[in-house]
């Protein structure tokens, strides 16, 4: 898709015949963690279609969407991987939203944020996001870290960290199997074998360099209705800074707290208890009465 400026991000999506024949439609917007591409939405774990989120979503009748940063993945790759910081990461998002809703015609678009994305998916339904304002209608959020990391992580987030960070040539870093060992902590073999696999690449710094600046945004700028899921096993964010952000947000906030869960909680044992009140949660936002497809589209292939 492109967003201006010479820069194209790498959007998927998926539907079925339920999100088409759906009214009023809806539609979720996936955002990725730092260092992870759209695929995380995307997992392809040994034909279990439990693990990916886009089927999840368009199996309850949303049109699907996951997309990466620039410098991430096919995204375009800028000549300086410095240049792709939040505030232009949240002004491209907002073209992709704007898009989502003209192309699909959603009248409002449901977001799903992890990490550096979580902080744009609030950004993006905040009382200070006038283009989007009307556009955004319900937000989850996993791990997402506010204002501060846990102690294990805020001991790698140090200065010499960023210091390194900067001068990596042209601004890209290249991550190995082990670079992700903390947020893969609660994923099974077969899901850490895929995610292993998968997300060690080549990317801009300028995402991962967000997180020595927190928080992203203001959490009471917040406007639009935010449930953060968060598991009682994450290394990377605390329970103090879960209910920081929940007492600071400034619009309607739930938290979901999943026993035993980890950092990555789409991808774990305890996937069908996020999805449960991830839908439940984006089903109160749903007009009553209006739907034509949920006793046909079932049968309808997808």
């Amino acid at each position: 898709m492109n967003v201006g400026q010479g820069v194209r991000l790498h959007v998927r999506e998926r539907f079925s015949g339920r999100s088409v024949l759906r009214v009023p439609r809806r539609a979720l917007l996936m955002i990725p963690p730092t260092l992870a591409t759209n695929e995380i939405f995307d997992a392809r774990v040994d034909g279990d279609l439990g693990y990916n989120a886009l089927h999840r979503a368009a199996e309850r009748g949303y049109f699907a969407f996951a997309v990466s940063y620039e410098g991430y993945g096919e995204s375009t790759t800028p000549a300086d991987g410095k240049t792709v910081t939040g505030e232009r990461s949240l002004a491209q998002m907002r073209k992709v939203l704007q898009w989502v809703r003209s192309e699909r015609a959603v009248p409002r678009v449901d977001l799903f944020g992890m990490s550096l994305g979580g902080g744009i998916a609030i950004a993006l339904g905040g009382k200070d996001s006038p283009q989007t304002q009307h556009a955004v209608n319900r937000i989850l959020v996993s791990a997402f870290v506010y204002e501060a990391f846990s102690p294990e992580l805020a001991a790698v987030f140090t200065p010499e960290f960023k210091a390194f960070l900067e001068s990596l040539p042209g601004g890209y870093i290249t991550t190995g199997p082990d670079f992700y060992a903390p947020v893969l902590s609660g994923l099974e073999p077969a899901a850490m074998a895929w995610a292993l696999e998968t997300m060690p690449g080549t990317y801009a710094v300028g995402p991962t360099l967000e997180g020595f600046d927190l928080p992203f945004f203001a959490a009471e700028n917040g406007r639009a209705p935010v449930l953060q899921l968060w598991g009682t096993a994450d290394p990377v964010t605390t329970l103090a800074d879960v209910e920081a952000f929940q007492s600071e947000y400034g619009g309607p906030s739930r938290l979901a707290v999943i026993e035993g869960g980890a950092h990555s909680l789409h991808l774990e044992p305890v996937r069908e208890q996020f999805w449960n009140e991830a839908f439940a949660f984006l089903d109160e936002g749903s007009p009553r009465g209006l739907s034509v497809c949920d006793d046909i589209a079932p049968r309808l292939p997808h």
